[in-house]
């Protein structure tokens, strides 16, 4: 993150202590040795890099570039996962095994579109003619392969004579002219008899059973020759489509059939209103009078046929294959859907189509793209400013394009290599270029920083030793936060969440990538850059020589050095200060502590939509008006008889209408013994045969009451014929409904009784409870103990690393202390601005460990390296340090800025922790530790006495004379032929600057200095 400039570190032959008169503790003794070792060897190891580098630049980034352009040959493997199921929910879990099995052995063709209409109250006549018009255009929606017609699933319909509004009291002489044939041939007494066990069983179950009229094979035909509508559901059921008719109706009379019609007039079926109606108000006697909003429903059907010969995409949003006709005329009906130039103002429209998910999830990927292009050009502008200095030679644009161009590389090297092993990329990857771009620019300021730090001694040797110790000294620090991070991404990587796993593996190769570059792809143009200041060219048009070129002093001035060194240092360490900060850490900790204790933990896959596309927009209303609609769920049989499983089949569903946790059950089986039980049998019946029973429920599933199952809730050995036996029955389901529940754990704890009532009864073969909602519901069971499994691994890797570098236990703690701390703060924050533990905050939290530690790890470590009492070691800490980490935390917060305007909840979360992340980090980092270190803080290193600080700070001192360019002169030389004696100086970036002047005593003539490069 930052630099640890100007300071000593213990030597290979004393060890550090804290131990009173010199004598060394065993334990820090071991930790100074491990810290050396492993030191002395990266320092040696970059030192020499460095000097390679400098002396073949162009070499080393042409390899740079030809290794990036290799690893990017795996883009064209690139696999975008957007379907919820393969993302969130962990792998092997109970709902993967089933829904695969579900999709190999009960697929379902049936596809949903829905529309949701909101109004000041939609059973007005001016909204249900904007309803009927919507309707209107579905029917009219084509494409040059299909029309509504050709894709829509499609149901037997009976005649409207019989039903809705122009239903009559049932009589003899009113049965329907197509059934008459049949009737009639039956005796009068027979015929009359079943007409009114038809009329009675109508005032039961609202309908009229005409298997009950008719004889089987009557019945079958007047079956076989129902005609067969696309299938709608919605209002305008009740009134048939029929705009005429709407028209003609008064609200008394619109009012009055929604109330008292039952049955569709379009099918025939038994339809209940107030299920399509959200906000209902009704009157004194219970009256629908009003309501805010209707739902209305397209069914389309998958080509099963078109499938088998390949013609299909994979829709990411159900997670399932449709035909490419069926999926092009959805696309097409959801435009011509939105489209909204001519509705009413006072009529909104929310739609969700069943390849919408898919569809919008990935236009977010495309629109987030715009965020990506703002970080980098507020980056640059700011790295352009910290590079470099205000004038025209010492500035720096071109390198600080090649610094950021580090990330790009990176970025382009992570997507290449995890492609072309077929990781998949999930929608948390897009914060990736986010991630690299703040920490890649953190390694550019600790080598900027190292290179202007470099001693008087180190500047005047050649380049390319210049360079060397640059990368030596910045070496160590950007490898300790690459290893850091790329270890805390490498255990996250372990988790069982798909998409935390893609993005920890697309992370940690991203960091390793983003490192590599900084240290040689940016390291080589530095060289090629430093060589073109030292020949005083112009920053950004390196054809322009400047001969005699004066810096201007203002370009030489720090204000943020000086606002360390002669502000924030005296003030933070007066004593009410440091009691004030203490106390206000105090305080913050414990009203954070309770902010974290409410810290929800839920997960939704909707907020990872867009929160401006219509979809998104959808579900908000979905949720708003239809809020008691609980989730259903399937229980599932398969690989058993049947028959002998009645019993077991009854019992679970007696037991899940006994549950707290479900409100309704839709079983085919107590409607199978409803329907034979008012015919006078005996069910079940001891004495019937399986044979028996298959021809009973053949009769029962082309009944009205039974054929809403034949489809849905069967699947046979062979094709069902209405006039022969059922075939063997190979899959068979029942459905229920859970309660509303508004908590995780409430879901948690219903999934687990559903699964535990189905195992508790001893079935024989497949049997499995599963609701599309379970998936989420699963995630949500294991991403608390994921999460703070992570976190643990995390700051344990942490830990370790901060010990080796710092090689002081007390030390390492208080870091540790500062790190947990920020991560409570964070955690409160959260809270407070509605985020929750889902997997993207699973994600930033992991991240941000490796983040706010750098705060932290490099205060202590400089401490550890000043000598003096505590105050006095606490304030050259922060004067030494302090620009460096404010510097790395102000460019983090600069990365991300610009995803406050995200509407992507993955933006928005990364966002909100990183800002959190910034401010808790930097004040605990700049704050609560040095004041803390002021007060317990433990001895400095052995090799650290006051004789080695006064020259460390009087090396500083020089650094900082150096530094004001031409000011100082420390190199004197003689010129001959015109007895005039030349001042040559040496500023940080290595030009000479040379001043004629008189004989001894004389004064100089500024307006005469000239100016070579050094070489």
């Amino acid at each position: 993150m930052t630099s640890m400039v100007t300071t000593v570190r213990s030597g290979t032959s004393s060890s550090p202590s804290g131990a009173v008169n010199g004598r060394q503790h065993p334990a820090r003794d071991f930790l100074a040795r491990v810290s050396n070792a492993i030191i002395d060897v990266l320092e040696h190891a970059f030192f020499s890099y460095g000097k390679t580098i400098a002396q073949t630049p162009y070499l080393f980034l042409l390899f740079c570039l030809v290794i990036t352009a290799f690893c990017c040959i795996g883009i064209t493997k690139f696999n975008q996962e957007t379907r919820p199921f393969k993302l969130w929910t962990p792998e092997n879990s109970d709902f993967i095994k089933v829904m695969e099995w579900q999709e190999e052995n009960f697929p379902s063709d049936l596809r949903i579109n829905m529309a949701i209409y909101e109004s000041e109250n939609v059973l007005d006549k001016h909204v249900l003619l904007e309803m009927l018009k919507i309707h209107e255009v579905v029917v009219d929606t084509k494409t040059t392969s299909a029309t509504w017609e050709s894709v829509c699933a499609q149901v037997p319909t009976l005649s409207t004579a019989s039903f809705g509004r122009w239903r009559r009291d049932i009589t003899e002489e009113t049965v329907p002219n197509q059934y008459s044939k049949v009737t009639t041939e039956l005796p009068t007494t027979v015929r009359m008899k079943s007409l009114r066990q038809a009329v009675d069983n109508e005032n039961n179950d609202g309908g009229i059973d005409w298997s009950l009229v008719l004889p089987r094979n009557s019945y079958c035909e007047f079956i076989e020759s129902m005609k067969e509508a696309c299938l709608e559901s919605s209002i305008l059921e009740v009134f048939g489509y029929d705009h005429d008719y709407i028209s003609s109706l008064s609200q008394q009379q619109i009012i009055k059939q929604i109330n008292t019609v039952d049955t569709s007039a379009v099918t025939g079926f038994p339809i209940n209103i107030t299920t399509f109606l959200g906000k209902v108000e009704t009157d004194t006697e219970g009256q629908i009078v009003k309501a805010g909003s209707s739902r209305q429903t397209w069914f389309t059907k998958i080509n099963r046929t078109a499938i088998g010969r390949g013609n299909y995409i994979n829709d990411v949003g159900t997670g399932s294959q449709v035909d490419a006709v069926t999926y092009e005329w959805e696309q097409k009906f959801i435009n011509n859907v939105l489209n909204d130039t001519e509705r009413p103002p006072n009529v909104s429209l929310y739609l969700m189509a069943s390849s919408s998910f898919g569809t919008v999830s990935g236009e977010n990927v495309l629109n987030d793209l715009q965020y990506l292009s703002l970080g980098f050009g507020i980056v640059f502008v700011y790295v352009v400013i910290m590079l470099g200095k205000f004038n025209m030679v010492e500035q720096r644009p071109v390198l600080s394009i090649i610094g950021l161009s580090c990330v790009g590389l990176a970025v382009g090297v992570s997507y290449g290599l995890c492609s072309a092993i077929n990781i998949p990329y999930g929608p948390v990857n897009s914060i990736l270029p986010f991630l690299l771009l703040g920490l890649g620019i953190d390694d550019m300021f600790v080598i900027m920083q190292a290179w202007n730090n470099l001693s008087p001694q180190e500047m005047k040797q050649e380049l390319n030793e210049r360079v060397g110790y640059a990368l030596k000294h910045a070496g160590v620090s950007i490898t300790v936060t690459s290893v850091t991070d790329f270890a805390a991404f490498a255990i996250g990587s372990t988790t069982m969440l798909p998409a935390l796993r893609s993005f920890c593996l697309y992370a940690a190769v991203g960091i390793a990538s983003v490192y590599f570059f900084q240290a040689t792809f940016f390291v080589a143009f530095l060289s090629i850059d430093q060589r073109r200041l030292e020949d005083t060219r112009h920053g950004l048009l390196w054809c322009w020589k400047l001969n005699n070129w004066t810096p201007n002093r203002c370009s030489q001035i720090d204000l943020c050095q000086t606002f360390f060194t002669h502000v924030y240092a005296n003030l933070l360490f007066l004593l009410p200060v440091k009691i004030f900060v203490l106390a206000a850490t105090a305080v913050l900790a414990c009203v954070s502590a309770w902010g974290l204790s409410n810290l929800r933990q839920e997960f939704d896959p909707i907020w990872f939509l867009p929160q401006d596309s219509y979809l998104y927009k959808y579900f908000i209303k979905q949720n708003h008006y239809y809020p008691s609609s609980g989730e259903q769920g399937s229980v599932y049989f398969g690989d058993m008889n049947l028959f002998l499983e009645l019993f077991n089949i009854d019992l679970l569903t007696t037991r899940l209408k006994e549950s707290e946790t479900i409100v309704e059950v839709d079983s085919w089986y107590d409607k199978y013994k409803w329907y034979w039980k008012k015919q006078g049998y005996t069910v079940p019946d001891p004495q019937q045969s399986e044979e028996e029973f298959l021809d009973q429920l053949s009769q029962f599933l082309f009944s009205p009451n039974g054929s809403p199952y034949r489809s849905r809730n069967f699947r046979f050995s062979s094709n069902l014929n209405c006039t022969q036996m059922a075939p063997t029955v190979t899959i068979s389901s029942i459905n229920y409904r859970h309660t509303l529940m508004s908590t995780s754990k409430e879901e948690i704890k219903a999934m687990e009784s559903i699964k535990s009532i189905v195992r508790e009864i001893n079935f024989t073969g497949y049997v499995y409870a599963w609701s599309r909602s379970y998936g989420e519901w699963e995630t949500n069971q294991v991403i608390e103990e994921e999460l703070y499994r992570n976190m643990g691994l995390a700051l344990a890797v942490v830990f370790i690393m901060t010990l080796l570098l710092i090689a002081s236990l007390v030390t390492s703690i208080m870091v540790l202390v500062c790190v947990l701390l920020t991560l409570v703060d964070v955690g409160a924050l959260m809270h407070w601005w509605g985020l929750t533990i889902d997997t993207v905050s699973c994600i930033d939290l992991v991240l941000a460990i490796g983040l706010c530690v750098d705060y932290a790890a490099h205060v202590g470590h400089t401490f550890m390296t000043i000598a003096g009492t505590r105050d006095e070691r606490a304030k050259n800490t922060v004067a030494t340090i302090g620009p460096a980490v404010l510097n790395g935390g102000f460019s983090t917060f600069l990365s991300i800025v610009f995803l406050a305007n995200s509407g992507s909840h993955v933006f928005l979360s990364f966002f909100k922790i990183f800002f959190g992340v910034c401010i808790y980090g930097l004040y605990h980092g700049l704050v609560f530790l040095p004041v803390l270190l002021s007060v317990v803080g433990p001895a400095p290193y052995v090799t650290v006495t006051p004789s080695s600080q006064e020259q460390n700070v009087a090396n500083t001192e020089q650094m900082e004379q150096t530094s004001q360019a031409f000011i100082k002169k420390i190199i004197h030389s003689r010129d001959d032929s015109d007895n005039r004696r030349q001042d040559v100086d040496v500023n940080e970036t290595g030009v000479y600057i040379v001043e004629n002047k008189a004989d001894e005593g004389q004064e100089a003539d500024p307006s005469t200095a000239t100016h070579t490069p050094k070489l």
